[in-house]
């Protein structure tokens, strides 16, 4: 497969300017004393804390050390406080993030519309963010696409570039089919066999995969089907390590917004970022595709398929692309959704 330039950098963290549809209307946080936590911490604090403010939640989000805690009832503050959460009472009036997503999923569901690269919710505004590519018409794409939504809960942001897959042609120092490069991912298990994840875009139309000494990997390959774009290769018993590049992994428990999260790509090698946006729907040259994560990490040509980890091991997603300044928002497909798609489980050591 010739080299695919799988437009998926979004957020442009560094360089993004609203030209918004709406408003980021402040929130108001609870008077309680912060609690510092660590970023492992705080994540495994999101499933209590998204109990205890149950139907009132309006996002959560990690800063300065702090579990930020959306809700809309002030009532709510007191348990989530007692949680070790910092509560965000939200004083303006509430809205629907989830509909609006659901109302411009059904918008695009025949393609994006040109200019148009992603959306996704930011929980620390409790909106929903359009991307648009920066250039004349980015403003009147935007508006077509939004009309008849809610302006507080849309807001436009123009990114650089498009976002794109990024498997390469040629050699390297990672997985290869011969035509093309990209990057080992996690280990994984189906209960009888061995697999070696990766990208989607990597494994289909291929067969055998070596390594970049020569060495066959497997040539028995799955790909999930179109929309979720993981692919795996079945290895021999105990031939990938449940490490990326020294981290053992040691589970999947998701990282909230805010987190940092590193990229280990065989072109770019160890590359970090916050998580910036979840639930992402984005365009890579025309193929659509939802459920990404967004990270402010930088990434490159043959990256595709590569692991995203957390400092502590958790294991997060599975590479797919990159844009915005740079190549330097970068897009995964969480775990829980490449092992789900190809009927695997996680390996860890």
């Amino acid at each position: 497969m010739p080299l695919r330039r799988p437009h998926r950098l979004l957020l442009a963290a560094l360089g993004t300017v609203a030209i918004g549809v709406g408003l980021t209307v402040p929130a108001t946080a609870a008077p309680v004393l912060p609690v510092p936590l660590d970023e492992g911490a705080a994540a495994a604090l999101v499933p209590a804390v998204t109990e205890a403010a149950g139907p009132a939640l309006a996002g959560i989000w990690v800063a300065d050390g702090r579990l930020m805690v959306g809700t809309w009832d002030a009532a709510a503050a007191p348990a989530l406080s007692a949680l070790g959460a910092t509560p965000v009472v939200r004083d303006e009036p509430r809205r629907d993030p989830a509909a609006t997503l659901a109302e411009l999923a059904a918008r695009t569901a025949q393609g994006m519309p040109a200019g148009i690269v992603a959306y996704g919710v930011d929980p620390r505004t409790e909106q929903v963010v359009l991307d648009v590519v920066d250039g004349p018409g980015a403003g009147a794409a935007a508006a077509s696409l939004t009309g008849g939504l809610d302006p507080a809960v849309v807001r436009v942001e123009r990114v650089a570039a498009a976002p794109h897959r990024q498997a390469a042609v040629g050699g390297g120092d990672t997985i290869t089919d011969g035509s093309r490069r990209c990057t080992a991912g996690f280990a994984a298990s189906d209960g009888s066999t061995d697999w070696l994840i990766t990208a989607g875009h990597c494994t289909r139309g291929s067969s055998s995969w070596y390594t970049s000494d020569g060495s066959t990997i497997g040539s028995d390959v799955e790909t999930a089907a179109r929309g979720v774009d993981v692919g795996a290769i079945a290895v021999d018993p105990g031939a990938v390590s449940p490490t990326v590049s020294g981290v053992r992994v040691t589970g999947s428990r998701t990282a909230p917004v805010g987190s940092t999260v590193c990229l280990y790509g065989s072109t770019s090698g160890r590359s970090c970022g916050t998580v910036e946006r979840t639930d992402m729907t984005v365009d890579f040259d025309g193929q659509t595709q939802s459920g990404l994560t967004s990270v402010s990490a930088c990434a490159q040509e043959g990256d595709s398929g590569a692991p995203y980890i957390t400092a502590s091991g958790q294991a997060q997603g599975v590479h797919t692309g990159a844009g915005g300044q740079n190549n330097c928002t970068s897009y995964f497909t969480p775990i829980g959704t490449a092992t789900d798609a190809l009927g695997l489980s996680l390996t860890t050591g």
